[in-house]
């Protein structure tokens, strides 16, 4: 299945600034990454709960849940918690639970799934392991890796320029031959 996002990213606003340190790291390997302070205008033009649960269901083959003090009680991160578990019921690896509170074990829906201490880790660490998982998941992510640095499936180079033009080898262009 062909998803608009590798990730989506849920969390509480009190640990927004790990999240987008993870969202960065995630973004540098070449995910398609949804989160939420970079989708500001999308989220306004559209009916919140009806996109957060469309991403959250179809749109995104990974979600990692940030789950913080404040994360059981929130509105948005409940209805992203609810779907997320619900879409990865068949394959709980799709599935990442950081748990960045005190507590040993997670109340309620979250307490019988496995999820990682995230007091423990930087977040470069929780960002390699949702890569090391969605590589798994992702037949594509290496094609759209060599793309991304302007590589073929063949090995030969493609230029890309702003008229939308892709190039390949033995091109001609007027004078000039690629």
């Amino acid at each position: 299945m062909d998803y608009e996002y590798d990730i989506a990213i849920s969390y509480k606003s009190e640990i927004e600034a790990k999240a987008a340190r993870i969202n960065d790291y995630l973004v540098k390997d070449g995910w398609n990454v949804f989160f939420a302070p970079e989708k500001q205008q999308e989220l306004l033009s559209e009916k919140i709960h009806q996109m957060l649960y469309g991403v959250y269901k179809n749109k995104s083959c990974m979600k990692v849940l940030l789950i913080s003090k404040s994360y059981l009680d929130g509105e948005w991160t409940s209805l992203e918690k609810r779907v997320s578990l619900e879409s990865t019921k068949e394959d709980r690896k799709r599935l990442l639970i950081v748990n960045y509170t005190d507590q040993i074990i997670l109340p309620g829906d979250l307490q019988e799934l496995q999820y990682l201490d995230g007091r423990g880790l930087q977040e470069d660490e929780v960002a390699s392991l949702v890569t090391e998982r969605l590589c798994k998941y992702v037949k594509k992510s290496k094609k759209r890796q060599d793309k991304k640095q302007g590589w073929d499936e063949a090995g030969k180079v493609i230029i890309h320029n702003d008229g939308g033009i892709v190039v390949r080898d033995n091109a001609h262009f007027g004078n000039i031959q690629m």
